[in-house]
């Protein structure tokens, strides 16, 4: 008889959905769009291109402390995002897999897949800084139309029809200082999701606020600092103060529900308000 390892459908989830993100980051960076929008390939400039091959070769927090050299670069907004996007998946995939190998709190990981649905919706982040033609490329592959995209110094706006007929805009802010972007999501005119990271001193911070269909509104806060970090999801009446930076990383800990990672031990409160502590086994790959 065999015996199948039983597979955590929350680590899945996530790793398709960074599949679909590192995709459609590709897909924009690769494509034949400058921070100018429209030159051919031919007209790009050698250096820049050569700059952002390096780039890939290297790992997530080498690309990081180079961020804020990259400032006359198209990139170096995705390099920040990509490096955020990178400590923030493997929290989850971490927690996910943590939550669902436990006996007792199986289910309990189902509550971290709106932090994991909210990152499509950031797709085209991946397109800040690349112009018009890469915009097209990239949202074209989630069957958007009518992409318009603008950007004016650290502000970047892209707008577009989704495949159900809904006007949406992507509104971004990035603060190069402090390595935070803040971002707005608009579906036919109306705020359904505002989410913000901010680089510290131990990792990350991070806040999203997010609008349900049914009109729900929910906040979900997270510290990241290499392997160790928390989230918290709270059901909220109104859009939370914006982040500081001076955040700690036990921040999300202040939600309604949490659950948190340091070293081998996860702690936590569940949506029902139980408290959970237990030592974390990694599942086998």
């Amino acid at each position: 008889m065999f015996i199948t390892k039983k597979r955590n459908p929350m680590q899945f989830l996530y790793k398709l959905t960074a599949m679909i993100l590192i995709m459609l980051l590709l897909v924009s960076c690769g494509g034949n769009a400058t921070s100018g929008g429209d030159k051919p390939d031919n007209e790009r400039k050698p250096e820049v291109t050569a700059q952002h091959d390096v780039q890939q070769d290297k790992d997530p927090e080498q690309q990081q402390s180079e961020v804020s050299k990259e400032s006359d670069s198209p990139f170096y907004v995705n390099i920040s995002f990509g490096a955020y996007m990178d400590a923030k998946s493997k929290l989850i995939s971490t927690l996910s897999d943590a939550l669902a190998t436990n006996p007792g709190t199986e289910f309990n990981s189902m509550s971290l897949l709106g932090v994991v649905i909210v990152d499509i919706a950031l797709a085209p982040v991946s397109c800040f800084g690349l112009g018009q033609n890469a915009a097209v490329a990239t949202l074209g592959i989630l069957g958007a139309e009518d992409v318009e995209y603008s950007e004016s110094g650290n502000q970047y706006s892209i707008k577009y029809r989704n495949k159900d007929g809904k006007k949406c805009e992507l509104q971004g802010e990035y603060n190069k200082a402090a390595d935070a972007l803040k971002c707005i999501v608009k579906i036919d005119g109306k705020e359904s999701l505002i989410s913000e990271y901010r680089k510290t001193s131990f990792g990350y911070v991070s806040q999203i606020y997010a609008v349900n269909e049914d009109g729900s509104t929910y906040v979900y806060q997270l510290a990241v600092s290499d392997k160790n970090g928390a989230v918290g999801i709270s059901k909220v009446s109104a859009v939370p103060p914006s982040l500081t930076g001076n955040e700690k990383i036990d921040f999300p800990k202040q939600c309604q529900e949490w659950y948190a990672i340091e070293g081998d031990e996860v702690t936590g409160v569940t949506s029902d308000g139980k408290k959970i502590s237990f030592v974390y086994t990694p599942s086998e790959v």
